[in-house]
């Protein structure tokens, strides 16, 4: 290659490096530029500011207050508002600025949240109509599993002991009374975590590793209330609620609490450990079913009972999406080291309101495989 050549192909590269360099600012000024006017597929949409991730809304005269975080990794970050009313005044707090809708039922509202001026959260209201769900009454027979004779199950009596967890019961007390304390108890044992798992999903775990200073999620208040309260002779059972969209939703499409048989009653009843909370209706514990019905039909004389401060609108207002699906086990013994009782090869009844669908995925990734699903409220709800 002589001088002449070695300057022309310097001088090529030279162009090709300052021409790449040159498309690299312009693709990166275009970008700034796209997300400083916050466009989405070609809509122009506004945008507030904010210093923190914690928010607050309102709709109509209900504040909802820390129950919303904003999240620039999820793209778009649902929160879903249930309409009550033909349409919904609505205003989005962060803690420097605001946004309001008037919002209406199956629509959606798309905004950004600039964060301390650098990261960007699509935000997106979702409001639903809320209505009653409707089920049948059939009756298929399925069968539960519960502990018949918890003093026999080593397990559970380690439990009880290890935990001095018969100091919580007071046998003048109604079974309200005394679940709401064990309710309390598990409540207290950590701080709520949505992110953070046991190395094993058991109660003696799950309590060991709060106790060394691990927080853990909904999931570990549902496991650990239901084991405590079935070492006490109650008969408990995890249940886990599902959004609507469960299929699609990338995330927050699942909750999981515990449901109790409160003998003295004859019903079933509703303990959510992550908020300390006992919905009751006429000062009688509702089942998840029933305080849907209860959102629906008689939402101003909803009590939640909790023997810690309780936030009556923020807890309705945040559970009202999750009442859409109810999974439950057929087998709800503690026996750690066998095969839980199935039948027909699925270890789950799923509860689906007549006419919806019976979903298959949870949150797009997870298969839900194990799940027998039913329209009965007859069949979730056997009395015991």
């Amino acid at each position: 290659m002589n001088l002449c050549q070695i300057l022309n192909y310097i001088g090529t590269n030279c162009i090709k490096s300052l021409f790449i360099s040159r498309m690299k600012k312009i693709t990166y000024f275009l970008l700034l530029a796209l997300l400083s006017n916050h466009y989405l597929h070609g809509q122009k949409l506004k945008a507030i500011k904010a210093t923190s991730i914690k928010a607050d809304y309102r709709i109509g005269s209900r504040w909802v207050k820390g129950n919303w975080n904003i999240s620039p990794e999820i793209s778009p970050d649902v929160l879903t508002i249930i309409c009550r009313h033909k349409s919904e005044k609505f205003v989005f707090y962060t803690d420097i600025d605001s946004i309001d809708f008037e919002l209406f039922p199956n629509k959606s509202y798309p905004f950004y949240v600039l964060i301390n001026n650098k990261d960007s959260a699509l935000t997106e209201i979702k409001c639903e109509e809320y209505k009653l769900l409707s089920f049948n009454s059939e009756n298929n027979n399925y069968k539960f599993l519960f502990e018949e004779k918890p003093d026999t199950n080593n397990y559970l009596n380690t439990l009880r002991t290890t935990y001095k967890l018969d100091n919580l019961i007071d046998k003048s007390k109604s079974d309200a009374d005394n679940v709401l304390k064990v309710l309390n108890w598990v409540h207290s044992q950590w701080n709520h975590d949505g992110m953070n798992e046991p190395s094993k999903n058991d109660a003696l775990t799950i309590l060991k590793e709060a106790h060394e200073g691990k927080s853990f999620r909904c999931v570990e208040y549902g496991i650990v209330t239901a084991a405590c309260l079935n070492a006490l002779g109650f008969k408990a059972r995890t249940l886990g609620l599902q959004t609507k969209d469960v299929e699609t939703a990338e995330s927050g499409a699942g909750h999981v609490l515990t449901e109790v048989w409160l003998n003295d009653l004859q019903k079933w009843a509703m303990l959510d450990g992550q908020w300390n909370a006992m919905p009751v209706l006429n000062n009688i514990p509702l089942n998840a079913v029933e305080l849907q019905k209860a959102i629906v039909t008689n939402y101003d004389s909803i009590e939640i009972k909790s023997l810690s401060a309780s936030d009556r609108v923020n807890y309705i207002e945040w559970i009202s999406p999750y009442l859409f699906y109810f999974v439950a086990p057929f087998d709800n013994r503690e026996i750690l080291n066998s095969k839980p009782f199935e039948i027909e090869g699925k270890s789950h009844l799923m509860l689906v309101p007549t006419g919806a669908k019976e979903p298959k995925k949870f949150q797009k990734k997870w298969d839900i495989d194990y799940c027998i699903y039913s329209n009965s409220l007859h069949d979730f709800y056997k009395k015991l």
